[in-house]
């Protein structure tokens, strides 16, 4: 993939303690109310002169979440002071911290700053290896732009070219090192390995952001394919990619009927990560891998309809998330089916009334081609269920507009089979700080989608779509323990700012990486319960 001018570096770091700490910013976290400055950073305080406790005591800066202000020392190591709110103390969480490293990062580098330091650990009053981690993905996250295709960029070789998959970086960005301030040897193992696990999650969401935000004359089915065999090169992934003479061989209907209306040939990509080869417990992922999405026959408004390319986000967060698991080489069993298609309108679309055959042998009539997400994800729930038999299954899709309009784009809808496994996601999602809510799976929902020419339809209409369509999905997945993922309003940002005024490392516009660190930290939960779950198979099954 190309280098891009605009993107998060490759970020040096170096762990020091307060008094050899010599960054040319510094950051410090100021609490709301408080009005003196932490006795640690009193050094620094002389050396402004008295600055930054005079800005605390008279309120210039009250410490709202987000509030900065700059003192610049003269004569000192530091060039610069960057205080930055972080809100009450009492409210205070790990996602605080993570967005105010975020917040400090990008006034570095608006300031032209080559290094930044901040305080981690017990200088930052958490725990040295959570703040480690969140202090990467602050930073790494939120210093990402994607500015690819701008015409003052002049890249030296064609994407196609690449032979590596990695974030885009820009090798002259003035941020090249931080420093992790500690407050002594005690910590510093701590903070470490929080810092290299949280820059492998936060490069492989700044990975799938690239791929989502990717223009779809460039990512169609094959492209991303390769994008795929990239990802997984040195990380002892298998990969199978599947074209569509072979997806025919196999009945999969769904994801044929999808791809009939592009020039672009359907994919199907498959991927086996065995952490732990003696375990007989092995985790799916399945993701939805629209290349893009006019609708097809049943063709969607032009407005806003270039954000499209963005309906393979599902797909691309399952691969980040594979990365990321291989790199930190977690003890455990990953199988991942991504199916991916282009949805266009053509002569050889497939239309409304037409009658498809699954891979599961069920019959669907087409009522809308616009709800084209579940015909792929139907093909690849079936198979990694029946075929490959996974224990569990996760499926990530932006499926539904109605979950845009019941929970906005700062939570993603969770559909569920199992109630632990649900919990052990919501456990996973509040380590990542990405906001999910449940939503029902009543069996009326079924009986909506229930077909009267074929086994099922693939629309139940505009009421309760979100829970519609997921019990659509549940006809594929049979008995196993299923969580479905609906990031439709959550995985690319456009008009609504809630989300970034919230978390300052997530992007004004474009893709947000959405669903990766969760997925991680999901199997990172089930690595930790493996003997449980290898000896009770009802851990995740409702009782």
């Amino acid at each position: 993939m190309n280098r891009d001018k605009n993107s998060a570096p490759n970020l040096e770091v170096v762990y020091s303690t307060l008094d050899k700490a010599a960054a040319s910013s510094f950051f410090i976290p100021v609490f709301e109310e408080e009005k003196k400055l932490d006795p640690n950073f009193s050094d620094l305080n002389k050396a402004s002169g008295g600055a930054l406790s005079r800005i605390l005591e008279t309120g210039e800066n009250s410490g709202k979440f987000k509030e900065f202000s700059i003192v610049y020392l003269a004569n000192h190591p530091v060039s610069r002071v960057i205080l930055v709110g972080v809100g009450k103390r009492k409210e205070f969480t790990i996602n605080k911290f993570r967005g105010a490293a975020a917040r400090a990062a990008r006034i570095a580098r608006r300031s032209k700053s080559p290094d930044l330091a901040l305080p981690v650990g017990s200088l930052a009053s958490l725990d040295p290896e959570e703040s480690g981690l969140a202090a990467a993905e602050g930073i790494i996250l939120g210093l990402y732009r994607y500015g690819k295709f701008k015409s003052e960029q002049t890249a030296s070789k064609n994407h196609q070219e690449e032979s590596e998959f990695k974030h885009n970086e820009d090798e002259n960005h003035s941020l090249r090192k931080v420093h992790l301030v500690i407050s002594g040897e005690k910590e510093l193992e701590f903070a470490r390995k929080g810092w290299e696990k949280g820059k492998i999650l936060a490069d492989a969401a700044n990975c799938v952001r690239d791929l989502v935000n990717e223009p779809p004359n460039i990512m169609v089915p094959a492209f991303f394919a390769e994008q795929a065999k990239m990802a997984t090169k040195h990380l002892g992934i298998e990969i199978q990619v599947l074209e569509k003479d072979e997806i025919e061989k196999m009945g999969m209907g769904g994801i044929l009927s999808v791809g009939k209306g592009s020039a672009n040939p359907p994919r199907l990509v498959i991927l086996k990560y065995q952490g732990d080869p003696k375990s007989k417990f092995t985790l799916g992922f399945v993701g939805k891998g629209v290349t893009f999405d006019s609708g097809g026959i049943s063709i969607k408004p032009s407005e806003n309809m270039h954000t499209m390319t963005s309906d393979m986000a599902g797909a691309a967060a399952c691969l980040g998330a594979l990365k990321a698991i291989a790199e930190l080489k977690l003890p455990v069993n990953i199988l991942s089916v991504l199916p991916l298609a282009e949805n266009l309108p053509d002569g050889k679309a497939y239309k409304p009334g037409d009658i498809v055959k699954m891979y599961s042998g069920k019959t669907v009539e087409i009522i809308n081609t616009d709800a084209e997400g579940r015909m792929l994800l139907g093909d690849a729930l079936s198979y990694i269920t029946k075929t490959l038999k996974v224990d569990a299954v996760v499926d990530l899709a932006t499926l539904t507009g109605g979950v845009v309009v019941a929970l906005g784009q700062t939570v993603s809808g969770v559909f569920s089979s199992s109630e632990p496994f649900f919990q052990m996601l919501m456990k996973a999602a509040e380590k990542s700080s990405e906001k999910f809510w449940p939503l029902p799976l009543f069996e009326e929902y079924g009986m909506q989608m229930k077909g009267s020419l074929a086994d099922l339809k693939n629309s139940g209409g505009r009421y309760g779509a979100p829970c519609t369509a997921a019990a659509f999905l549940k006809e594929f997945v049979g008995e196993t323990p299923w969580l479905h993922l609906d990031i439709a309003g959550t995985a690319y940002m456009e008009a609504d700012k809630m989300a970034y005024q919230q978390n300052p490392y997530l992007p004004k516009n474009g893709a947000t990486g959405i669903g990766v660190r969760t997925l991680v930290h999901l199997a990172e939960e089930l690595s930790q319960k493996m003997n449980s779950l290898i000896q009770k198979k009802e851990v995740l099954v409702e009782s």
